[in-house]
């Protein structure tokens, strides 16, 4: 109690009250000022993914700001499963964070409805409670850490005494007004347990080079991207190795000889977790017949001479400092200087190819490599697909909702899964899937198109025989197989296609035809 109240009495020397800024919804989307401070959660939930869940928040992460005046706590994420990213304000008197309930968070635009902060009791059944937006919630202050008062919750009973989040007002389908409905959201008997870290800064003087940092991802794509790398004293600096989650991220590393060691280290917050920069080790345990690994340091084989390093094990970025719960994750990473060049790629191909129902699931394999085995800048590379034909595949804007026009020519770290948050994506980033929504194919090519130091140069194409499933090697020059065929709208079809379909045979002649 004494610590964080004398931390939080620091804070009032020479400052003033502010009032916090609220969007046209009443929520605080933007981070508020202050001092922020992790905590990690423990304690009992329920949210409803598919179907109702009583669920530990453990190891879920708490971002707290208190005010510079001492008399303000805002909250991200007060409920620990609803990733919103906006705060709620409470009021600091001693030892006391009082919460009002009502408080919205969130905003449904496509919906025109919201959810805001309710005390919830559910007695028996999750169809039987009551939602009150009256009152407030209170967290004590407890030393270093938080914790949420005169809550509680029974799985076996289904009863609970909580906070949570309900729906504002709104129209179901049937034409009923729906007040005040629970999200399903519920946080009870909370502990916020706060968590002294700090992410690594290189010195302000540290000189970086462009590094490729090549690894094979646990689909089994080899794949990269471009770190910065700085070496100061016997230290080495990376910033962008997490590029999905955290890319303005820096890990430090320890110069030992021909070694270099990332020790287990803070790497920033992502949604609703913090992650650290790890290492981890496999083995298989033969008692249950399953691989299993340990958590640890990263450690590379060095080369002085060239200033690369290299590992034959895994790099992650982990939610824990002292177990495995891995969101990203390197295997075999490799870092070494890169230089742009012009360059022709190497060959790809396919490493996955499945009918489903009326759509085809793709996963081309498209290496970041040159013919001489040297690294492509990922943002450079784009690819070409073609199907019983050497004609480019077309993808249009009204099946690929990410696009904003025709292409037929797909950026390796291009994906359009950020339009339809909560659907299928069909263009996966860095290659990884395409889904297709044609089927019957013979024949696949694919074919790496890059742009390096202001030349474009194109691979061979890499093509996969879907009639012997395997991967042929280049044809050179190769001619259609098949005559193209094409829809009344003048899209190329597959063989399988049912409809009128036009086609131009190989003698030039053009032929209508209806297959049913």
């Amino acid at each position: 109690m004494k610590r964080l109240t004398l931390f939080v009495m620091t804070l009032v020397l020479g400052a003033t009250t502010f009032a916090q800024t609220r969007d046209s919804h009443g929520i605080i989307s933007q981070q508020p000022e202050g001092i922020t401070r992790n905590y990690i959660r423990s304690g009992g939930a329920t949210y409803a993914p598919l179907y109702f869940l009583d669920d530990p928040q453990d190891g879920i992460l708490a971002e707290v700001t208190f005010s510079t005046d001492g008399q303000k706590a805002y909250f991200k994420n007060i409920i620990s499963h609803a990733a919103t990213g906006t705060w709620v304000e409470g009021d600091i008197d001693g030892n006391t964070i009082t919460i009002p309930l009502g408080q919205m968070v969130y905003w449904f635009d496509q919906y025109d409805y919201g959810m805001r902060l309710a005390r919830i009791k559910v007695d028996g059944t999750i169809k039987n409670y009551t939602a009150t937006l009256n009152g407030h919630i209170t967290f004590t202050i407890e030393g270093d850490n938080l914790i949420l008062q005169d809550t509680n919750g029974d799985a076996d009973a289904t009863v609970y005494d909580g906070i949570g989040l309900v729906y504002t007002d709104y129209i179901n389908d049937a034409g009923q007004r729906i007040t005040n409905e629970w999200s399903y959201y519920l946080d009870y008997a909370s502990v916020l347990q706060f968590k002294d870290v700090a992410t690594v800064v290189p010195p302000a003087d540290l000189e970086t080079e462009l590094y490729s940092m090549e690894y094979m991802s646990t689909t089994g794509l080899k794949t990269g991207d471009l770190v910065k790398v700085g070496f100061s004293g016997r230290y080495v600096y990376v910033q962008g190795a997490a590029h999905d989650n955290l890319p303005e991220a820096w890990m430090r590393g320890n110069v030992q000889g021909n070694k270099i060691v990332f020790p287990i280290q803070y790497a920033g917050n992502k949604t609703s977790f913090m992650l650290y920069f790890c290492g981890s080790e496999g083995y298989f345990d033969s008692a249950d017949g399953n691989w299993k690994y340990v958590l640890g340091d990263a450690t590379f084989d060095f080369n002085q001479r060239t200033m690369s390093f290299s590992s034959d094990g895994m790099l992650a970025t982990n939610s824990a400092p002292d177990h495995i719960d891995r969101i990203e994750a390197f295997l075999q990473p490799r870092f070494r200087p890169f230089t742009e060049v012009a360059a022709t790629p190497a060959t790809p191909g396919v490493k996955l190819y499945q009918e489903r129902g009326p759509f085809t699931i793709l996963v081309p394999d498209i290496p970041l490599l040159d013919t001489e085995g040297n690294f492509l800048n990922p943002a450079k590379v784009s690819y070409r697909l073609y199907f019983d034909d050497d004609i480019p595949y077309t993808l249009y804007p009204d099946e690929y909702k990410g696009l904003q026009e025709a292409i037929d020519e797909v950026p390796y770290i291009f994906s359009d899964d950020i339009v339809e948050a909560y659907s299928r994506s069909y263009i996966y980033e860095r290659a990884y899937a395409i889904y297709l929504f044609q089927t019957g194919f013979d024949r696949i090519g694919v074919q790496t198109i890059y742009r390096g130091d202001g030349e474009e140069r194109r691979s061979a194409i890499g093509y996969y025989d879907l009639t012997g499933n395997h991967v042929q090697a280049p044809l050179a020059g190769a001619q259609s197989v098949t005559p193209s065929s094409y829809d009344l709208t003048g899209r190329r079809v597959g063989p399988q296609h049912k409809g009128l379909t036009i086609s131009r045979t190989p003698d030039g002649r053009v032929v209508k035809h209806l297959q049913r």
